[in-house]
């Protein structure tokens, strides 16, 4: 499948799973007590991620300065989805996973990056446009934070 494809089925993958979830805590009616969210995803969702690990060039400006007043390495200019999700819960925004200097991960934590392709990369971010910490990636820095959480309790 070609890049764009792939992109594509992403998007579409993560509205239905978003869609989904709301639908459940809206129609079901009973209160939905979450203590933490964990996201997985791209550009959608990421809260700073790729810009914390490949640097600001990767989120130019405005990069969420209307909304925060200061860049939050985001590739919109104010809040996202995930945002108003956490926000619905009473949740406080999601840091993300990659930028953990000031972040607080007790209500979770956000393992999404800008242009995070489903399937891994042979290629680098410069040669091809596309963040090299795919969904696998993701889904083990998501497993490792759980075991490194498990140690420090």
């Amino acid at each position: 499948m070609d890049p764009v494809g792939e992109k594509k089925w992403g998007d579409i993958l993560s509205w239905i799973a978003i869609s989904i979830t709301l639908v459940i805590a809206v129609v079901d009616g009973r209160e939905c007590n979450f203590p933490a969210i964990f996201n997985l995803g791209d550009s959608n969702s990421d809260t700073g991620g790729l810009s914390a690990t490949f640097g600001v060039k990767y989120a130019p400006p405005p990069n969420g300065i209307t909304f925060f007043h200061t860049p939050s390495g985001r590739l919109s200019d104010g809040r996202l989805i995930i945002d108003f999700i956490a926000q619905s819960f009473d949740l406080p925004y999601l840091s993300a996973y990659l930028d953990s200097v000031g972040s607080n991960f007790t209500h979770g934590a956000n393992f999404a990056t800008i242009g995070s392709p489903i399937r891994p990369l042979n290629t680098t971010l410069s040669q091809s446009g596309y963040s090299p910490i795919s969904l696998d990636v993701q889904f083990l820095q998501l497993s490792e934070f759980k075991a490194r959480s498990k140690l420090a309790r």
